[in-house]
């Protein structure tokens, strides 16, 4: 198996993605910061609210480290151990409550939301997704177009699986590859190629699960469990069969690490 991989100083993305908002969702406010550069960490958030550390827990880079591999059924898991620690009230986290977030079980181990860790998967989501939010998010300080939004990514067990059996990984604007382009991630994702995304653990609480396409919530993204990959820091793509790929994708994985730092699909 070879991965391909994309680097941009540290960071590995993909794709430029085109999204739109939720209908009938309220009317955005407009950006609280000139560009990019000059949107803070805590966004357009006042500094010590809950949704201010949400969002400087968004931007967090984890220390570079052996990634922890997770499955979708590890994420599966911490999304019961989180209902279980957070219970029903969760849309506004303090520091405290994100706290919580610490030591969960998975696989004979633990992981704690900041953790470095990975998923192999396939994109899933098609036509809607994967697609930025290109209104605007508070994380970016409400800066609208794609160069300024999260890219975000469906991963699921299957090429065919819907989102509703998905997690979401994100790719933050800030130092991301522009040469990425949505030609490349949608041929990736039309190819039906695994791929491995490694980045931050984090625990999404904006939204809700939603995964029962018979109820479907409204304005909220599908997906099984709030833990995404978030930001992903290496995102490699696997030029093999699934097969393979999944037989030796650690190993693999590391090998191409030795390899040349950029390449294309």
């Amino acid at each position: 198996m070879t991965l391909v991989r994309f680097v941009l100083s540290g960071i590995l993305a993909a794709g430029l993605l085109v999204g739109s908002d939720p209908a009938g969702a309220a009317p955005k406010k407009p950006p609280c910061a000139a560009n990019l550069a000059a949107c803070p960490t805590r966004g357009c958030e006042p500094a010590g609210t809950a949704h201010a550390l949400m969002n400087q827990t968004k931007r967090a880079v984890p220390s570079p480290a052996e990634p922890t591999p997770l499955t979708l059924d590890d994420f599966a898991s911490l999304q019961d151990e989180a209902d279980t620690r957070l219970g029903d009230k969760q849309k506004t986290l303090t520091k405290q409550a994100r706290a919580k977030l610490k030591n969960l079980p998975v696989a004979g181990s633990t992981v704690s939301e900041g953790d470095l860790v990975e998923l192999l998967g396939f994109i899933v989501g098609l036509p809607n997704r994967p697609s930025a939010n290109t209104s605007g998010e508070s994380v970016n300080c409400r800066l609208k177009g794609v160069p300024n939004n999260d890219f975000h990514i469906p991963i699921a067990r299957r090429w065919t699986h819907s989102e509703f059996r998905a997690i979401v990984v994100e790719m933050i604007p800030q130092d991301r590859n522009a040469k990425w382009t949505l030609k490349k991630l949608l041929q990736v994702q039309s190819n039906g190629q695994m791929v491995l995304a490694i980045g931050q653990l984090f625990y999404d609480n904006k939204h809700h699960v939603n995964h029962d396409p018979e109820n479907p919530i409204g304005g909220d993204p599908k997906r099984f469990s709030l833990f995404e990959v978030h930001p992903i820091t290496e995102f490699r793509v696997c030029t093999a069969t699934a097969a393979k790929c999944g037989a030796c994708a650690r190993s693999c994985a590391n090998a191409a690490t030795s390899g040349s730092t950029s390449a294309t699909v």
